[in-house]
C-alpha cells in the first residue's frame, strides 16, 4: 500500500483518506506508525497535512479532507455544532507539559504566574492550534483569578510585555526559538519528549487537570468515506495497541483513551 506524508497546505486528490492532522502526532512519530500499520493491513491509502487544529479545522469547513486529528475540544464542539463534522471520537491522549530553562513551581497557574511577575521569556505558538488555545486559557484563567493584564489582538489573548513572543509557528519551532532564547513555552508531551535530547529546557510536569491533552478523530460532513470509517475502526482497535506500545527514549508520548 502506498503512503505519503503531505507537509504543505493540501492533500491530493488521489488518497482514499485525506486526513489533517495536528504537528504533534506528527512531530512525535507515531502518526507515520499508525498511518504504516494501516496501510498494511487495509486496501487503502492516507495522505496527510499536519498543521494546527485551527487550520486543520479550516480545512474540514472547506471539504478540502475526509477527517480531522485534532486536540482543541472547545473548537472542536463548534465544528460539529456547525454541521462541519459527523462526529467525535477521542483514541488518545497526554498532557500539556511546561518548559522551561528552570522553575519550583508546584503547578501551571504558579508557573504562568512567575513568568508574569519575573517578565521572563515566553514563546508563543501564536497560531490557534490546539497548544495555543490551551496557553489562552490558562491566561483568561489568570486574568479572572489574579487580574493579570491581558489583551486579546491577532495573536489572541496574551498578557503585556515586550518579553511575551508569538511567532505564529509549530511546536517544534517554536521549542527551538524558545531554547535558543532561554525562554519558557506550553508543550504537547508528544513534542516535548521528541525535542528533549536536542535542547536544554527542563521538562515540567503538573497533576493539573487542566493540562488534561485529548486526540480526536472527526470524519467531515460530506466528505468521509469508507477508508474514513475503516481508519477510524483501526485506531479504536489494532491502533489503540500500536498507541499503548509507542514511546520515544523509553517514555510515552501518548496514552490510550480508556486509561486517563
Amino acid at each position: 500500500m502506498s503512503l505519503s506524508g503531505c507537509f504543505g497546505t493540501s492533500v491530493s486528490q488521489e488518497a482514499d483518506v485525506r486526513l489533517a492532522t495536528t504537528t504533534s502526532m506528527r512531530d512525535s512519530g507515531l502518526l507515520d506508525v499508525l498511518i504504516e500499520e494501516f496501510t498494511a493491513l487495509h486496501d487503502h491509502t492516507v495522505e496527510y497535512v499536519a498543521v494546527g487544529t485551527g487550520a486543520a479545522l479550516r480545512l474540514g469547513e472547506q471539504g478540502d479532507v475526509d477527517a480531522l486529528i485534532v486536540h482543541a475540544p472547545d473548537r472542536e464542539q463548534e465544528f460539529l455544532d456547525e454541521g462541519y463534522g459527523l462526529n467525535r471520537t477521542s483514541f488518545a491522549w497526554n498532557s500539556f507539559v511546561f518548559l522551561a530553562p528552570s522553575t519550583e513551581t508546584t503547578s501551571i497557574a504558579e508557573a504562568f504566574l512567575e513568568v508574569v511577575n519575573r517578565s521572563s521569556c515566553f514563546v508563543s505558538r501564536g497560531d490557534f492550534s490546539g497548544t495555543h488555545e490551551k496557553e489562552q486559557a490558562i491566561w483568561r484563567a489568570l486574568n479572572e483569578t489574579h487580574a493579570i493584564e491581558v489583551v486579546e489582538d491577532q495573536n489572541g489573548l496574551h498578557p503585556i510585555g515586550e518579553w511575551y513572543h508569538s511567532i505564529g509557528q509549530g511546536m517544534g519551532a517554536t521549542i527551538n526559538m524558545a531554547d535558543e532564547k532561554r525562554c519558557s513555552t506550553l508543550s504537547d508531551r508528544g513534542t516535548a519528549l521528541k525535542f528533549q535530547s536536542q535542547i536544554d529546557l527542563q521538562r515540567y510536569e503538573y497533576n493539573d487537570s487542566v493540562l488534561f491533552n485529548p486526540y480526536s478523530f472527526i470524519p467531515v460532513t460530506g466528505m468521509a468515506n469508507e477508508g474514513t470509517q475503516q481508519f477510524l475502526h483501526y485506531l479504536q482497535n489494532e491502533g489503540q495497541i500500536t498507541t499503548e506500545a509507542f514511546s520515544i527514549d523509553g517514555e510515552k508520548p501518548f496514552f490510550v483513551y480508556d486509561q486517563p
